[in-house]
């Protein structure tokens, strides 16, 4: 009995991966630069990807208690569906809410999918 998947395994359980656990959608943002005018630039995100796949889950297990006030989440989990073309350079825009990448995951034995850390802008 082998212990290697095949190529048509591999892709089942990337499409039952994407069915069963990625029930939201994302933006991939990338930035331009443009002149001010006075020598400087000025930056702007613009989406490169609409429609990804997607599920967020907070890294956190609660919300943090800083200077007497309940902090919200601000760094979460995100997963996309396996060769998704976005870099640590990209933003994600998750219901409207937009979110810096800090790290890419993609060190997977069977590369099912793609798993970000991200923090809110």
């Amino acid at each position: 009995m082998s212990n290697t998947l095949t190529a048509a395994e591999i892709e089942w359980m990337r499409a039952e991966i994407e069915d069963v656990v990625m029930a939201d959608t994302c933006n991939i943002l990338t930035i331009t630069y443009t002149s001010d005018g006075q020598g400087g630039l000025v930056e702007s995100w613009g989406t490169a990807t609409s429609g990804v796949l997607c599920r967020i889950a907070p890294m956190q297990n609660r919300e943090m208690l800083s200077g007497d006030a309940v902090q919200p989440f601000r760094r979460f989990k995100v997963t996309l569906p396996h060769g998704t073309d976005v870099s640590e350079v990209s933003r994600l825009e998750i219901s409207g809410v937009q979110y810096n990448i800090l790290g890419i995951d993609t060190g997977k034995g069977w590369s099912l999918n793609m798993r970000l850390e991200v923090e809110k802008v």
